[in-house]
């Protein structure tokens, strides 16, 4: 198979790949795996949460990938495979490091990666969406009730810190 078409495939898979992290954030994690999940939507006590445990099954999904792949000697799955992987890499890279500050890293803010936290920070104020990750979709209107939502708990904690 050409080189071109592998590369190719690998793309996809990562792209495609935001449409599985969308529909397993919203019916998974927020489904039965709300047992799990809850502890992302928490205040974190521990350095782990039950939620760590959901990367721990993906890349075990991307393991068997590979290993399927070495197994057939299918270049076109192992291409696949690295571009699951690739997707899984930087969702870890931008939920963990950059949006929850979780290894301690400090990554200078840019404006993807901003636009990504904000998005992100909306579904944890309002819950919903935003679903996906790497590419989420926020309307407006959704991004200014989360503006409201925020202001009024800041104004909420200043009048409670004067008394």
């Amino acid at each position: 198979m050409r080189a071109v078409m592998l590369v190719a495939i690998g793309i996809v898979a990562f792209v495609g790949m935001e449409a599985v992290s969308y529909a397993t954030h919203r019916w998974v994690m927020h489904g039965r795996g709300m047992v799990w999940h809850r502890s992302h939507h928490s205040p974190s006590t521990t350095r782990f949460e039950a939620n760590d445990l959901f990367p721990v099954v993906f890349s075990l999904i991307g393991f068997g990938m590979f290993l399927t792949a070495s197994l057939l000697n299918s270049a076109p799955l192992f291409w696949a495979a690295g571009g699951v992987t690739a997707y899984g890499v930087a969702y870890s890279f931008v939920h963990e490091v950059y949006i929850h500050r979780r290894v301690g890293l400090n990554v200078t803010d840019r404006r993807y990666l901003v636009w990504m936290r904000d998005s992100h920070q909306i579904h944890h104020t309002l819950g919903g969406e935003p679903y996906g990750m790497l590419f989420p979709v926020v309307s407006e209107a959704r991004r200014a009730q989360a503006a409201r939502r925020e202001a009024r708990r800041a104004s909420t904690r200043e009048t409670r810190s004067r008394l």
